[in-house]
């Protein structure tokens, strides 16, 4: 089995602090501003800990770690859609509330229960067709579910937004978000490898995410920099 190296999780890692830094300062509405610069600091911190993961895979309490930070993304992604229209859909809140609260959950089961986790997250965020631990199988489908959301929501929202701003926020969140799951989903259903030969490979392309909210993020302060010139 090839040696795990952590050059790739550390530069998308430094990548998405510098970013995250980027999105906490400057121009730009707040709330859009302070829910991207949340969401780099859960990538970065997921690849900090997924590094510790992949070099100490028996410490099961790093898993746990990396379980706990990347729960969040789902609903944190999900209330940047809602507050990037202005309309604030009604139905689209409601449900960012429940991820909320599913996310919330799913953080207190790793806790009463550690013996939860027995892999790396990025095993089982993609479908697996085999049958698996009731943990496994609900973190699978809180992700995904999510993921769905996130993709249709801002679709949906595209379509009826007469905010050019807002219709291009959405659809970097959109593209991020699909550049991470196909990709991902295409390594771990077409590539063949023992378990634990690739960890990790699919988290890296969540660095196409953090890209495309990236350009969210210039935007918003470009915009918001002329509007107060």
């Amino acid at each position: 089995m090839p040696h795990y190296s952590p050059i790739l999780a550390a530069v998308t890692g430094g990548f998405e602090v510098a970013a995250a830094v980027y999105a906490l300062t400057g121009p730009g509405r707040k709330t859009v501003k302070v829910l991207a610069g949340t969401i780099f600091i859960l990538l970065a911190g997921y690849q900090f800990a997924e590094i510790a993961v992949c070099m100490k895979p028996e410490v099961l309490w790093l898993s746990r770690l990396a379980y706990f930070v990347i729960a969040w993304m789902p609903p944190v992604v999900l209330r940047l859609v809602v507050v990037t229209d202005a309309r604030r859909n009604r139905a689209l809140r409601v449900l960012s509330l429940i991820d909320f609260g599913a996310a919330a959950g799913l953080c207190a089961w790793i806790v009463a229960d550690p013996a939860c986790i027995t892999r790396s997250v990025c095993q089982v965020v993609t479908a697996r067709f085999f049958p698996s631990a009731a943990f496994d199988i609900a973190f699978g489908v809180f992700f995904q579910t999510g993921l769905v959301l996130i993709v249709f929501s801002s679709g949906i929202l595209m379509a009826s937004s007469a905010d050019e701003r807002a219709r291009k926020h959405l659809a970097n969140l959109q593209l991020g978000v699909l550049g991470f799951m196909l990709p991902a989903l295409a390594v771990r259903v077409l590539i063949s490898e023992p378990e634990g030969l690739i960890p990790s490979v699919m988290c890296h392309f969540a660095l196409i995410f953090a890209a495309s909210l990236a350009a969210l993020v210039v935007r918003e302060r470009r915009l918001a920099g002329r509007a107060s010139g």
